[in-house]
């Protein structure tokens, strides 16, 4: 499955994987579930780039996977969390090794109305511990999702077939986000200054999103200047304080859209934007569409 080769390493989109990969269900370029054997396993071959954000679940055999050089042993009822870019490669797996594996875009996931702060100590996995072993029930509970998800992606219930998807996948999310919360009250995980500082820069931001949009605001609060507030808060998460910020107001906005039954004019002042017209300008910067053709789609 080799894709935009770039010297040993090959991009794997969800487009591909969704033409290549045997027992693929999909929905758009947005979201994809298949499973990986020994015989269908392109990270096998050669490393490879994702292009989406993946969930991995082990549901039998033993493999060693290397996640952008560093190596982990994976066996049975093992959660694998990767992120966009991550360079996975299979180093050895056995003969009855497979996985069920849900991919999806970072569009997706954007679209879905899920709090950062619930979904903060899950991406801090990302990159850093990425593998999470679970019980044979947690296992089941999630398979389960995934069928439905499936079930759903191929089902003639067009209508509201989309917000079904997403309601599954967000209830996905949140059952792998109790069991991260299981697995760090097992295991300490050693935090250096600046995974703490980003820490407290998420919880100010889940607290005062709704009328500050400012770094310097934040940084203030934590008592640093702003731009080394940014410079920590993109070495630890790889995206800027204003990104986040940014983020933060749009998934909030979204939420308010779609089932606040508030008016494009009320969100905006809720929000703390001077005026509806400077509203919709932001909202459209980030989205791509205007708020009231995205209150329509609802």
């Amino acid at each position: 499955m080799a894709v935009h080769a770039s010297g040993n390493l090959h991009k794997v989109s969800i487009s591909r994987i969704k033409k290549e990969m045997k027992d693929t269900v999909y929905l758009s370029d947005d979201l994809v579930i298949t499973s990986i054997e020994p015989a269908h396993n392109p990270s096998a071959e050669y490393p490879v780039v994702l292009d989406g954000f993946t969930a991995l679940v082990m549901m039998s055999g033993e493999a060693t996977i290397a996640v952008d050089t560093q190596n982990y042993d994976v066996r049975q009822n093992t959660i694998v969390i990767l992120s966009p870019e991550s360079i996975v490669k299979t180093i050895r797996c056995t003969a009855n090794a497979s996985a069920y594996v849900l991919s999806f875009s970072k569009a997706f996931v954007n679209d879905i109305q899920i709090d950062i702060s619930t979904s903060l100590p899950v991406y801090m996995r990302f990159g850093k511990a990425p593998c999470l072993q679970v019980t044979q029930r947690d296992v089941d509970e999630i398979r389960q999702v995934f069928q439905l998800i499936k079930t759903m992606i191929q089902s003639d219930k067009e209508q509201y077939r989309n917000e079904i998807i997403r309601s599954l996948f967000t209830s996905a999310f949140y059952i792998i986000t109790e069991l991260n919360q299981r697995d760090q009250h097992s295991v300490e995980y050693k935090q250096g200054r600046g995974e703490i500082l980003f820490e407290q820069f998420m919880e100010l931001l889940s607290q005062y999103n709704k009328r500050e949009r400012n770094v310097s605001f934040y940084a203030k609060q934590l008592s640093i200047t702003p731009k080394y507030l940014s410079a920590v808060v993109k070495e630890v998460s790889g995206k800027t304080a204003a990104r986040w910020i940014d983020e933060s107001v749009i998934l909030e906005a979204k939420t308010l859209l779609k089932y606040s039954g508030m008016s494009i004019q009320e969100i905006a002042y809720h929000l703390n934007f001077s005026t509806q017209s400077f509203f919709g300008k932001y909202f459209k910067q980030h989205t791509g569409t205007s708020p009231s053709r995205y209150k329509r789609k609802r």
